[in-house]
């Protein structure tokens, strides 16, 4: 796990300088080890800059860049191989050699005798650059589930990519114009939307593609080969699977799934909570890592949100060595403004991941699990069940006339809160189908709020959901299949958009790396392949499928519980000790005219009225939107 970064520009010390600056920025991504390259890119240079969180092979042969030899060809590159083991002795039997002991090497000498084809071969998180000097091509390239980001900035000043925005900032080529389309996704759902980014040069690369560069006779000295190529699609479900059937694949992958989670040579944490998910990790963890740590965040004031009991029996049923790290609420409330000044992207989500990885990095540990993902791929959210009814009463009443439809949703919702209202307004004047009704039960604002703060889809290129019109892919194959399509939704949108940026970003903030079972390439393939109805069937409990694979690892009172989340009282706050940054945050956006004054004080009001309800989540965008825009001097 590292940080990586790049720089195409036509002058080499330009290039030395940008890359410095690239890596400097992001060296608590990797506190171990730095590394920079540069070589002849055409008429330009191109560098690669590394930072490194030694994880495998802690000698200095894991040092990055790397090269497969005296004028060979580089990698510098961010994640982990957990099939690494394979595909080297896959290599050495056709005559490959190896220096190194870690995944870096093998991943180098897979692109160098496979080329792109590596890819479908490898299990594992991953972003990185490749560079064939012999060929003049640089390939980038990242994992399907989006796991590693990896930001491309093109410019008339050249192309830099990096595994942050600050990063692309530092190095003083990209500019600092803010992206109106990439607020607008961030005020409709809490985090900034792929492809965009807040700023106007700055793109992710597409999860589960890879982009080839060349040298070109022009300003900036490169050109792209070709738009990002997918070499990954979510298969289409298998009509011929069967529960049982199931239920052994399933058990037996999520198994292997772990155990390869687990291959590092440093110790490996879990981050265990009362939930099914961190339980089943583990009960599997222990059996193959009997001396594997596990780490539960108390947060004592709030039993409602305290899982510590819980979290101690499961340690002590599997044998873990497990600590309870309490988390007093002045901590708590004393870490958020760190957190704000943290980000690398504005999302009002991940301060739980952010005090929970600082706590444990403090006890020594560089790797810790997580069950990210369970929920997306089992039917764990009450998305799984809301949008197939939201469906059905949505095309009863498309036939009437818009507004009246509006009204009866009115009548309808009169006694629920304002934000429930507006949702559902909205869904019943759009169109009925299941992507839409999603994305709009998925919505931080409305449509007319965004109208209010000055933002309209049509203006700004954008479809009706916020979103640019080709940026995901189609889900036709599963549109008649109601809880696959909204496993693909929940993992693309959700997942991909919010919880795994912000689990990278806010971990690797102080160097530890999360690694996330649940994700792997091999348990993703089988999930998605089982039809919906075998996965997540009707009228049975969220994750059912995982509930019977695992129905002797998991505690009979654990089922019982209801789903909780590690939520704070980031409202109260708001009111008291955020209150200075929020006041200044909204200032900001006010004189720079990011939004509109009026939208801003109708939302202000919402919240000031029922400062306790979900309406404080749409002034807290807007808070973290202005803090994230003073903070890194963007300009519109």
């Amino acid at each position: 796990m590292c940080g990586i970064a790049g720089i195409i520009a036509p002058e080499r010390d330009a290039v030395g300088t940008a890359l410095r600056r690239a890596t400097d920025a992001q060296s608590h991504r990797g506190p171990d080890d730095a590394g920079l390259e540069i070589w002849p890119f055409g008429a330009g240079w191109l560098g690669f800059g590394h930072r490194r969180l030694s994880i495998l092979d802690l000698s200095p042969l894991g040092h990055q860049p790397m090269a497969t030899g005296p004028g060979g060809a580089w990698i510098t590159y961010n994640g982990e191989i957990y099939n690494f083991a394979a595909l080297r002795d896959e290599l050495i039997a056709s005559g490959v050699s190896f220096r190194s002991a870690g995944d870096t090497e093998v991943l180098l000498l897979a692109l160098a005798r496979w080329g792109v084809a590596a890819l479908s071969r490898l299990e594992g998180m991953y972003a990185f650059a490749y560079f064939d000097p012999s060929r003049q091509r640089l390939l980038l390239a990242r994992d399907p589930a989006g796991i590693k980001p990896l930001y491309v900035a093109k410019s008339p000043r050249g192309l830099a990519f990096a595994s942050e925005v600050r990063a692309l900032l530092a190095t003083g080529m990209v500019s600092r114009k803010l992206d109106r389309a990439g607020i607008a996704g961030m005020l409709a759902y809490g985090a900034v939307q792929h492809p965009r980014t807040l700023f106007a040069e700055i793109r992710t690369l597409p999860p589960g593609t890879y982009q080839e560069f060349e040298p070109a006779d022009n300003d900036a000295g490169w050109r792209e080969c070709a738009g990002p190529i997918p070499f990954w699609n979510y298969p289409t479900p298998d009509r011929s699977w069967t529960r049982p059937r199931a239920v052994v694949a399933i058990r037996d992958a999520v198994e292997t799934a772990v155990r390869d989670h687990l291959i590092a040579d440093v110790p490996v944490g879990l981050f265990l909570s009362s939930g099914l998910d961190s339980t089943i990790l583990a009960g599997i963890a222990a059996k193959y890592s009997p001396s594997m740590h596990s780490f539960t965040v108390s947060f004592g004031e709030h039993p409602e949100f305290d899982e510590a009991s819980a979290a101690e029996r499961t340690a002590e049923l599997f044998g873990l060595t497990h600590a309870t790290i309490p988390l007093p609420a002045d901590e708590a409330e004393a870490a958020t403004g760190e957190w704000l000044a943290a980000l690398d992207q504005p999302s009002i989500d991940g301060l739980n991941v952010f005090v929970i990885a600082r706590a444990v990095r403090a006890r020594g540990i560089k790797v810790a699990l997580s069950g990210l993902g369970a929920d997306e791929l089992f039917g764990g959210y009450p998305s799984f069940r809301d949008v197939p009814k939201l469906r059905r009463f949505a095309r009863l009443m498309n036939p009437l006339p818009k507004g009246l439809r509006r009204g009866i949703a009115g009548v309808m919702s009169a006694r629920k809160t304002h934000c429930v209202r507006a949702k559902l307004r909205d869904m019943v004047s759009g169109a009925p189908d299941s992507v839409s009704l999603y994305l709009h039960r998925r919505r931080s604002l409305s449509e007319s709020q965004l109208a209010e703060l000055g933002y309209f889809p049509g203006e700004l290129g954008l479809d009706a959901g916020f979103h640019d019109a080709d940026a995901y892919p189609t889900s036709d194959d599963v549109a008649d299949d109601s809880a696959a399509l909204i496993s693909r939704l929940e993992s693309i949108y959700y997942q991909g958009n919010m919880l795994l940026r912000d689990g990278d970003a806010n971990g690797m903030a102080f160097g530890l790396e999360l690694r996330v079972p649940f994700l792997a390439q091999k348990l993703i393939d089988l999930a998605h392949a089982i039809p919906g109805e075998i996965r997540v069937p009707a009228n049975r409990p969220g994750k059912f499928l995982l509930r019977e694979a695992f129905a002797d690892v998991i505690r009979p009172e654990l089922l019982q519980q209801p789903k909780r989340g590690f939520a704070l009282p980031i409202n109260r706050w708001m009111r008291t000790s955020l209150k200075p940054i929020c006041d200044e945050a909204l200032r900001v956006l006010n004189d720079l005219h990011v939004v509109d004054p009026a939208g801003v004080a109708a939302i202000r009001r919402g919240f000031e009225a029922s400062p306790d309800s979900p309406s404080w989540s749409r002034l807290f965008s807007l808070c973290v939107l202005g803090d994230f825009i003073r903070r890194t001097g963007a300009t519109l």
